[in-house]
């Protein structure tokens, strides 16, 4: 450890403040490479992590990115670098930016598109995680709606687009991403074209689970199987986390509000937190809660190491769950692997 530390020591001159301890360690967060825009000027310093107390600068504000350049960059590339929190925000602006420049450009592949989408996903839902929600965190996630959206209009296969998300290597963001396409596929399949629709459709979708992003990694990643009662009642509590981190911005539609709270209701009231039945579930929660459902079958993650293709999964949940979803919605999402997907013009704004 040592040695590794007198090769940080030579990168700066004697004068620069080389260590950072005491008070100013609870002003650090973790973030990853991922959340840096490559060759650009640093919005704010970085660090990287020696040991519980001694952190390191590896990069200062202002000046250009250039980590994969250092010799040493191997050895942090997959470890947690670290941002001073008020600075999140504007780590999280520019990432959008350069997300926003990726989809608008005709010459980008779509599967770095999406890669693009999924990392700038992640680094919205940390600074929503540090520094609450806001109308700004609401602007940059409408993008990612949007850009959802235009993404499932590229694309003309399912198949296509599954193989897409499962590329997305974190289980919350491709979970959070395959439910917004999946349910913007169901929503088309019903003839809800309107563009309005879509994007409040696909924003609640990419948002149903955000109360889940303050969990502990480990905790998400114990099978739901060995849930003790105590693990369910807690697990159980993110529909109400999520509305109570949304409701501190004024104007999130209500739509929304109503798929984050109920997106684990079912028509035949067995689902929670409050077992409503079909007449009284928001139409856009219906939606949801089939997509949920379905991406939790056919999608790789911790709880589902050995997913289901499509077909299976809607055979899963008429058979072996006895179908406890919107019929309506099911019929949509069943036409939707018969027939393919309903084209339809998506204005993105």
């Amino acid at each position: 450890m040592r040695s590794f530390e007198n090769q940080f020591k030579n990168l700066y001159d004697a004068t620069d403040k080389f260590h950072i301890m005491g008070k100013d360690l609870d002003n650090l967060v973790p973030i990853t490479m991922d959340d840096i825009v490559p060759n650009v000027n640093l919005p704010g310093d970085v660090y990287f992590k020696l040991s519980d107390d001694n952190f390191v600068v590896i990069g200062r504000e202002g000046t250009r990115e250039q980590f994969k350049e250092l010799h040493f960059f191997d050895k942090i590339r997959n470890s947690n670098i670290y941002i001073r929190k008020p600075d999140l925000r504007k780590f999280s602006s520019l990432k959008v930016h350069s997300a926003n420049e990726i989809m608008k450009s005709d010459k980008v592949p779509v599967e770095a598109k999406v890669n693009a989408l999924s990392h700038t996903l992640n680094t919205v839902f940390t600074s929503i995680d540090q520094l609450g929600f806001s109308n700004e965190a609401l602007g940059n996630t409408k993008f990612i709606a949007n850009s959802v959206l235009k993404i499932i209009n590229d694309t003309p296969k399912l198949t296509s687009l599954m193989t897409l998300m499962n590329s997305i290597s974190e289980d919350l963001i491709k979970h959070s991403m395959a439910v917004s396409m999946v349910s913007a596929l169901i929503s088309q399949s019903k003839g809800w074209n309107n563009p309005s629709i879509l994007e409040k459709m696909a924003l609640g979708a990419l948002l149903h689970d955000i109360g889940l992003k303050e969990y502990p990694k480990e905790f998400l990643s114990k099978p739901r199987v060995d849930y003790t009662p105590e693990d369910l009642e807690y697990y159980q509590r993110h529909s109400f986390r999520g509305i109570e981190i949304l409701r501190t911005v004024e104007n999130v539609p209500q739509e929304v509000m109503a798929i984050v709270y109920e997106h684990h209701e079912n028509s035949i009231g067995q689902g929670y937190p409050r077992g409503l039945r079909d007449v009284r579930l928001h139409p856009f929660s219906k939606v949801v809660s089939l997509a949920d459902t379905f991406c939790e079958l056919t999608f790789k993650d911790a709880q589902k190491p050995t997913p289901r293709d499509p077909e299976e999964a809607v055979q899963f949940i008429e058979h072996t769950l006895g179908q406890p979803f919107n019929k309506e919605c099911f019929t949509a999402l069943k036409n939707i692997l018969t027939f393919g997907i309903r084209k339809a013009s998506i204005k993105i704004v």
